[in-house]
């Protein structure tokens, strides 16, 4: 267990804002410190199970005694919450200055292949009906394309979901 799970019993027991420190971005970075002030108000071990425990054990008394520690650290807190608004908004900078090529490729893909789809299976019938001319890509081009681009977007998904966000964007 980590710092970063006792975000929603901290939130629940009316410590809102340590909740929303130790749930944002900087979570596991400043857990120890919010969670070492949550576990010596609370007068248990400095681990995150001992932590939800007494929240859950006694949770008036927690409520009351962590709702001391926001208010006498406050100052503190709000510093730390600034920082963590601000790593999102540098974040969100950096995830938007890429440029529409890092992040349009997908889409552009997907849109291709629905218009292969599209144009092999709704267009290419009527233009053999109606003018005899046959535009339709072969069935086994269609499908081995599509299958193709969903192993590269699906899979690659999946990779990211399985291994962490390390393999890429």
């Amino acid at each position: 267990m980590d710092w970063k799970s006792i975000a929603g019993p901290l939130a629940r027991a009316g410590a809102t804002t340590l909740g929303t420190i130790i749930g944002g971005p900087l979570g596991n970075a400043v857990g120890g410190v919010v969670g070492r002030a949550a576990a010596e108000v609370l007068g248990v071990e400095p681990t995150p199970e001992a932590v939800a425990d007494q929240i859950a054990r006694d949770p008036d008394d927690a409520a009351a005694r962590l709702n001391e520690l926001e208010t006498a650290r406050a100052d503190e807190w709000a510093a730390l919450q600034a920082e963590g608004l601000k790593l999102m908004q540098q974040l969100a900078a950096q995830e938007s200055s890429e440029g529409w090529l890092s992040w349009g490729w997908r889409p552009a893909l997907s849109w291709l292949i629905a218009a292969i789809i599209l144009q092999t299976f709704i267009i290419a019938p009527w233009m053999q009906a109606l003018f005899t001319v046959n535009v339709a890509v072969p069935y086994d081009n269609v499908i081995g394309i599509s299958a193709i681009w969903l192993t590269i977007y699906g899979g690659g998904h999946t990779a990211k979901a399985i291994f962490g966000k390390g393999l890429g964007s």
